[in-house]
């Protein structure tokens, strides 16, 4: 399917009229006496700046193509290339976290010739025992499988099956919390009467039967991506395969040689199979249920994986997928910008760095001002100018504080949107995705950082309910450090930006330490956005 590059042409267009009209500003800091340190600071801000400034155009754009132009849309017939119904094996995948629903989902499809195939790499005797009776009571219907360790992660659990049956056409992937609808088979199949088709990938939706109040808060974020984000794919990007909730063909399976066993499996199975000249299709009418991670702990460590996982693919897989010429070039940017989105915790890092410490230090040696901070310190003698000073802030304008904005809302604007209609259920996300957002910062770009230096990605299975594995000592000593450092920063800049960090880290802390169902750790989750609204109320009223 040929891919339309409108949509990445209007982000570029918009993206480098921005570079025009703000960067003069900043690039005018370079001329005069300053040291050499001084200038890279200033560069290196600009650099940064304008990286985020892409990110929110990027988010603006895709949402606003999947809200007016015609995107999901993919022919498929009625038919497909086989005399017979196709043999298709559903692999459930489980690891000491069985979900009988989700296994049943599997078992009442109404496609005539599926058999389901329980991968169960399990090592709590409780599960397996459950797992073992489960399939007693339905001898015939399910086949459990299990391996020796777990060599190659998911991807090697799969591996392992697909090397042991045969005969069948399609398999489909689910996880643990994966509840598939009835006619999942059934409505999937017409999208392989392409011959090029690999993969057809159905549409997620967070299951509302999940009891956690962490998952009932952001469990919109699974709605949100697949609407606003997957949907624009079949025509303006590339259609990856998310893990589970897919129908897949066995051939294509076999001629790459099974799933890539790393950790981000999905991602390198899309960039494997369209260099041999396949590709997937989203298929927005076909929903299926999912979980969101149950408390902070489950999505940080789900946090790290996808981290870690899409850092290792884009230096083991990208570079041949780039070089291939027979993919488009809308392909190869949407797989880059996609993947980096995920990664944007260092530099975000690095930015608070340069605006907390070292653009203040320069500027307050050789005494003149600059954006986003208070150097030098000027305001008129008021709570408000004490808390903005930006009275004397040539930077401070009305557009620079629209592009502040634009870069913080654009990323969950169908959330604010539909806030009218929804206003419990989308400001409560709003609030938790902000939380979430000032939270993980710290421990993400570590995250990026240790797989840089070690070069070893790990897949820590989410809901794994007796998993050992609790989060770095070390991570949480880095977190605590940031937080007492931008606490500091806040006290003597007076830049209470600096105090929503500290807050929304020590926040995440203690709902590490406590569980979100703690009532202070609760109560703490809301004080990054209360602070946040300050800022923007205060800030706006001042440009006005």
């Amino acid at each position: 399917m040929k891919k339309d590059p409108l949509m990445y042409q209007i982000v570029a267009f918009l993206w480098i009229y921005a570079i025009l009209y703000f960067d003069p500003r900043i690039i005018a800091l370079l001329v005069g006496p300053e040291n050499i340190a001084a200038k890279l600071t200033i560069i290196c801000f600009a650099i940064l700046l304008n990286l985020f400034w892409f990110y929110a155009f990027y988010h603006l754009v895709i949402i606003a193509f999947s809200y007016f132009k015609k995107t999901a849309a993919y022919r498929v017939s009625n038919a497909i290339n086989s005399p017979n119904h196709p043999h298709v094996a559903l692999l459930y995948t489980t690891c000491n976290d069985f979900r009988e629903e989700a296994v049943l989902s599997c078992l009442k499809q109404d496609h005539p010739d599926v058999h389901t195939f329980i991968l169960d790499d399990s090592d709590d005797a409780a599960f397996k025992a459950r797992i073992d009776d489960f399939c007693r009571q339905r001898a015939g219907n399910v086949t459990v499988m299990r391996r020796h360790g777990r060599q190659g992660f998911k991807a090697g659990n799969l591996n392992n099956c697909l090397k042991a049956i045969n005969g069948f056409e399609y398999v489909s992937v689910s996880d643990a919390d994966t509840v598939l609808p009835k006619d999942y088979v059934t409505k999937l199949l017409p999208y392989f009467s392409d011959p090029k088709v690999a993969f057809a990938q159905s549409r997620q939706e967070f299951n509302s039967a999940q009891k956690s109040s962490f998952a009932q808060g952001l469990g919109y974020q699974i709605e949100l991506h697949c609407d606003h984000y997957i949907k624009t794919k079949n025509k303006y990007g590339f259609v990856m395969f998310y893990g589970h909730g897919a129908l897949m063909r066995t051939d294509v399976l076999k001629e790459i040689g099974g799933f890539p066993e790393v950790a981000t499996e999905d991602l390198a199975y899309s960039m494997e199979i369209r260099q041999r000249g396949y590709h997937g299709v989203y298929a927005q009418d076909v929903t299926c249920l999912e979980e969101f991670p149950s408390t902070f702990r489950q999505y940080r460590k789900r946090n790290d994986k996808w981290i870690k996982g899409t850092a290792e693919c884009l230096l083991k897989y990208y570079p041949s997928f780039f070089n291939n010429k027979n993919i488009s070039p809308v392909e190869k940017f949407d797989v880059f910008v996609s993947a980096l989105s995920l990664l944007l915790s260092l530099p975000f890092v690095m930015l608070l760095l340069l605006v907390g410490i070292l653009l203040p230090y320069y500027y307050s040696h050789f005494q003149f001002q600059g954006p986003m901070f208070k150097m030098p310190l000027s305001y008129n003698g008021t709570f408000l100018g004490a808390l903005t000073g930006i009275s004397s802030n040539l930077f401070w304008r009305w557009d620079f504080f629209l592009m502040l904005m634009l870069t913080l809302v654009a990323p969950i604007l169908p959330a604010i949107l539909q806030a009218v209609r929804d206003p419990v259920k989308k400001i409560r996300f709003i609030v938790m995705y902000t939380f979430i957002f000032y939270a993980t910062q710290v421990s993400s770009a570590c995250a990026l950082v240790a797989y840089l230096m070690s070069r070893k990605a790990e897949f820590p299975v989410t809901g794994d309910a007796s998993e050992k594995r609790e989060t770095s000592k070390k991570v949480i000593i880095i977190e605590c450090a940031f937080a007492i450092l931008f606490l500091s920063i806040s006290i003597i800049s007076r830049n209470i930006w600096f105090l929503s960090f500290a807050a929304g880290i020590a926040a995440g802390i203690l709902i590490l330490k406590r569980g979100f169902e703690n009532k202070l750790a609760r109560i703490s989750a809301v004080i990054p956005i209360i602070i946040l609204a300050v800022i923007v109320i205060f800030i706006g009223r001042k440009l006005q």
